[in-house]
C-alpha cells in the first residue's frame, strides 16, 4: 500500500464510518486521527472542493460540522481503488482487509476504527 497523506486518512476514516448502517461522519475528527485541527480542516475542505466529500458546514477558525455530510460515490471509489479493496465484499469483509492493510502500513489510528467497526457489524 503506498503512504497516505493527511488528506487520504480522513477520507478512509470517513469510508469507514460510512460503512455503518447509520453512519455518522461527524464521529470522525482531528483527535480520533491524531491531527491538528487545521491539518484536519484543511483535508476536509481539499476533499470537498475535489468532489469526495459533500454538504459540509465550516466555522470560524478551524472549525468542521459533518453532521449532514456525505461521500460521494467518487470519494467512495477513490478509496477502494487506492486500498485495492475488492467492492463485493460484504462491509465486514471491506473493513477486516482495510484495517490489515492500514496496520501494514503503520496507519494505527485509522486501523483501529475499522477494527472496532467491523466488530459492531459482526455483533449486528
Amino acid at each position: 500500500m503506498t503512504e497516505l497523506n493527511a488528506k487520504e486518512r480522513v477520507l478512509v476514516a470517513l469510508y469507514l464510518e460510512y460503512q455503518k448502517d447509520l453512519p455518522m461522519l461527524e464521529n470522525v475528527d482531528a483527535n480520533c486521527l491524531g491531527m491538528s485541527q487545521q491539518m484536519f480542516y484543511e483535508a476536509i475542505k481539499k476533499l470537498e472542493n475535489e468532489g469526495f466529500l459533500n454538504n459540509v458546514k465550516y466555522t470560524k477558525p478551524y472549525g468542521v460540522l459533518l453532521q449532514f455530510a456525505y461521500l460521494s460515490r467518487f470519494g467512495i471509489n477513490y478509496v477502494e481503488e487506492k486500498l485495492k479493496i475488492d467492492e463485493h465484499l460484504s462491509k465486514p469483509e471491506k473493513l477486516k482487509e482495510i484495517a490489515r492493510k492500514l496496520a501494514k502500513g503503520g496507519y494505527n489510528e485509522i486501523k483501529d476504527i475499522a477494527i472496532k467497526l467491523a466488530a459492531e457489524l459482526l455483533k449486528n
